[in-house]
């Protein structure tokens, strides 16, 4: 969840002592931050060393003199000081990237899907359809779409509640999501509207796999659902120069149709009933 509340001096103090706790900070294989602490603190011992030695008037380095003082073995100890600083710096701002990148990902889930269904929204859905029209023409391929609704949904909700009716809408995501390809594209188009892009299907193969949700659902497709619900669709096929508005404006009234004509049916734009015409939902 993204969180706006500031951060505070104490909760700068935890991050600190939770990244000296952790075995990362002290990774040499694992953490490049610490050679760069390892390289930062060499001079020092180095420099002290090198004054002592003039000090004492010789060249060759004596044990006795190089550890003669405890400030002189702090200064030896500066490359593994700041290797240690250099590698909680590290956990920490390693931490910080992937807090920054859930946060990236979870706007980009915020932008792109629906947050009640898990779908694709209608902008995301918009910006699909316009790559797909394009790899359509290129490729002389087929594309149809399906509009999708549910039946009786406002009683649905009156007489259940509108918690049940979210489940309702949840689970009939759902399931309408495991009935589509990996390249195909569902949406929550508004209320209890939905809609399916499908590349490279023409409109029989596209009222094929409505009509497979459709019975589906029918059936009764989820433990979550103690009551009947059904579905209409109307099927439209993708024609040179159409736009989104003029593609959803014949699946719209197909699915028209096919509340027009008892419901719990698919309709294709062609005036073709998908299947058997089912008796009229109660």
């Amino acid at each position: 969840m993204i969180s706006s509340m500031p951060r505070t001096f104490t909760d700068e103090v935890r991050e600190f002592l939770s990244a000296c706790l952790c075995l990362h900070s002290y990774n040499l294989f694992k953490n490049p931050y610490i050679w760069f602490g390892l390289l930062w603190g060499i001079p020092i011992p180095l420099v002290t060393t090198s004054l002592a030695m003039t000090a004492k008037g010789h060249l060759a380095p004596d044990i006795s003199d190089i550890f003669q003082s405890p400030l002189q073995c702090f200064f030896l100890a500066h490359p593994l000081l700041f290797g240690a600083l250099f590698g909680i710096l590290g956990t920490i701002r390693q931490e910080k990237d992937t807090q920054i990148q859930n946060l990236v990902e979870e706007l980009r889930e915020l932008s792109t899907k629906d947050p009640l269904t898990g779908l694709a929204n209608r902008r995301h859905f918009i910006h699909t359809f316009e790559e797909e029209v394009a790899r359509t023409v290129r490729q002389n391929l087929p594309l149809s779409i399906i509009f999708l609704d549910l039946d009786f949904f406002k009683k649905i909700n009156d007489t259940h509640g509108h918690l049940r009716g979210d489940t309702v809408l949840r689970e009939v995501s759902r399931y309408m999501q495991q009935q589509c390809r990996p390249y195909d594209t569902a949406a929550r188009w508004g209320g209890e509207e939905f809609v399916i892009l499908l590349p490279a299907d023409d409109e029989t193969k596209a009222a094929a796999c409505a009509e497979r949700i459709r019975c589906g659902i029918a059936a009764g497709f989820s433990e979550e659902i103690p009551f009947p619900v059904t579905i209409s669709a109307g099927v439209a096929r993708y024609k040179a120069g159409d736009t989104l508005e003029k593609l959803t404006e014949r699946a719209d009234q197909a699915l028209y149709r096919a509340k027009q004509t008892g419901r719990n049916r698919v309709v294709l734009w062609q005036k073709q009933d998908c299947g058997p015409c089912p008796a009229k939902d109660a």
